[in-house]
């Protein structure tokens, strides 16, 4: 069978390139198309270390011979394509994505564990059949993380094995970032810190306070700011041992490898959000509250410091509610998501070729 990728964003990649390996892996012929509006060298990079067989722009999923189609957000024009279309959402948690129009317009929608599913369950059950619960795929790459790729890493960011590591993952707005200390990683000294910014905190001008930050992060020997050609989480959450961030869905993904995660709420907002406060909350994920529990929240730099250092003290602290929010959102942590999605991708060509 064949099977296409559509790859806006780079940080698709991860997502879908474990499935990618698996469906070859079984013998199936696989095209990544990449959009050639944003980051297309970037992501022209990534395809060719990672060996895939990639072709540039949009235009070419109207024409390509393919049986099936995968696309990580609600694609516009899909009822051009000529193929069954697969919906996968690019990131994990509770944030609200139009999964009505998913399963509307897609011939299946995959999401990952209870909270997605059974929502959608109650929301849409029409669309039942068109529904399945597989997992994260992203997280199969961690799972299978090599004691060889791990090497590179910690030989890449200079990172001292006797010492803990802390990833700090904010997300680009609203963020933790202006407001954490400009001695950041001087606080914890006996620590390796890296840094993983979003992408948009390091080409949008409007987040300049946001890189003036992680300049001056960067002259400090325990401190790692990666840049944009590190599109991909995985190797550091394999890698670190506690994770700070914010409204990112990240921590989901952290805390799904049984790691502690701190939750900033202080976090630098707009006037216009100060002005209009119903504006920020459209802006946040409301349904991440249920969820906050996860980890420990602090609502200062100070307290985050404070707990950063109790966590990796204590990283079974949060141990039990951890197994069961990730079963929740995150869905089966097993390393063999891939292997269920491309499953469900051979039984569904199958019945199309009945």
């Amino acid at each position: 069978m064949k099977v296409c990728f559509y790859v806006a964003y780079p940080y698709y990649f991860p997502h879908f390139l474990p499935i990618g390996k698996e469906l070859e892996k079984n013998n199936h012929q696989v095209t990544y198309v990449l959009s050639d509006k944003q980051n297309s060298e970037l992501m022209k990079e990534i395809a060719e270390s990672n060996n895939l067989n990639y072709l540039m722009g949009k235009e070419i999923l109207f024409t390509i011979e393919t049986d099936i189609m995968f696309f990580a957000n609600n694609f516009s024009e899909i009822d051009k394509i000529n193929a069954k279309t697969i919906f996968m959402d690019h990131g994990v948690g509770t944030k609200a994505c139009d999964y009505g129009t998913a399963l509307e317009r897609n011939d299946l929608v995959l999401v990952e564990g209870d909270y997605r599913f059974n929502t959608l369950l109650q929301d849409f059950p029409k669309s039942k059949n068109k529904l399945k619960k597989v997992g994260f795929s992203k997280l199969d790459e961690v799972i299978n993380f090599s004691k060889e790729e791990k090497e590179k890493y910690i030989l890449k960011y200079n990172i001292d094995i006797t010492k803990p590591t802390i990833l700090y993952a904010p997300t680009f707005f609203p963020s933790s970032i202006e407001k954490m200390s400009k001695s950041f990683p001087e606080d914890f000294k006996e620590c390796n810190i890296i840094v993983k910014p979003h992408y948009l905190s390091l080409h949008r001008k409007k987040y300049r306070k946001q890189q003036a930050q992680f300049k001056r992060w960067s002259t400090y020997e325990n401190c790692s700011i990666c840049d944009a050609s590190e599109y991909n989480l995985v190797p550091f959450l394999a890698l670190c041992d506690v994770m700070i961030s914010d409204e990112s869905s990240a921590i989901f993904e952290f805390t799904a490898l049984d790691k502690p995660v701190i939750l900033n709420r202080f976090l630098k907002l707009r006037w216009s959000y100060y002005l209009n406060p119903k504006k920020l909350l459209k802006r946040l994920d409301s349904n991440i509250d249920q969820y906050r529990e996860i980890g420990d929240n602090a609502e200062s730099y100070e307290q985050m410091v404070n707990m950063v250092y109790d966590n990796l003290k204590n990283r079974e602290k949060y141990q039990t509610i951890r197994k069961k929010f990730t079963y929740d959102i995150c869905g089966e942590v097993d390393g063999k998501v891939s292997q269920r999605i491309v499953k469900e991708l051979e039984e569904l060509h199958q019945m199309e070729n009945r």
